[in-house]
């Protein structure tokens, strides 16, 4: 096991994430990637949009301040824990999509996954949840989730690649970055404008988390 003493730790609401040293907190610039990968507790401005940029944004933060999850906590120690991630996880889903059908589908979706409450710098929570949305993008290619789930895939590619790195494994690190590779292109070119603004920021960073400002 490596040492907490290796990592800084980043506190989200339901999902506890250490990083890695030259890792760090999102930038006003990474705002709207950072929303729509971790989840609208992550710190944005709309005013710092445009036009119908600005809409969308606004859009996307009103259907995630409504959402109301019911799902319940479960009955062990880290239930409290496990439930935040989950409701997150639900809550993130939901915002992108205005479909009737979306709260039930995240809530589906979030149950089989079963997505980890911290990361601790190490591959396999990212890499499940890359692994996860792929499969489920192949079995729903016309869900309400279908156009997000190239970006999020991405970007867990990407953190899973980063920490294969940091594991000292450049062969998964190498396989994880050309998944990623791959499914960048597809977020770029994605018609919706959300997710093709997001994607171009992250090709920009080419990070796993955003660059904390000197």
């Amino acid at each position: 096991m490596l040492k907490t003493s290796l990592f800084l730790i980043f506190w989200l609401p339901g999902l506890r994430l250490f990083i890695l040293p030259g890792q760090s907190a999102p930038s006003a610039r990474d705002g709207l990637l950072d929303v729509l990968v971790w989840g609208t507790h992550m710190p944005i401005d709309p005013g710092a949009y445009t036009g119908v940029l600005r809409a969308e944004v606004e859009r996307h933060l009103s259907r995630a301040n409504s959402y109301r999850s019911t799902t319940t906590p479960p009955a062990f120690a880290e239930g409290e824990m496990v439930h935040a991630a989950q409701v997150s996880y639900e809550r993130r889903l939901v915002a992108i999509s205005d479909a009737p059908s979306a709260s039930a589908l995240a809530v589906a979706y979030v149950k089989d996954l079963r997505p980890c409450y911290e990361w601790e710098g190490f591959h396999d929570c990212p890499e499940r949840e890359a692994k996860f949305a792929d499969r489920y993008l192949a079995a729903h290619e016309s869900g309400p989730f279908s156009a997000y789930l190239p970006l999020l895939a991405a970007h867990r590619w990407l953190c899973t690649a980063e920490a294969y790195e940091y594991e000292k494994r450049p062969t998964d690190a190498e396989t994880s970055r050309r998944l990623y590779q791959q499914r960048i292109l597809i977020a770029q070119a994605s018609k919706v404008l959300l997710i093709r603004t997001a994607a171009e920021s992250l090709a920009a960073r080419g990070k796993c988390f955003a660059t904390r400002p000197q």
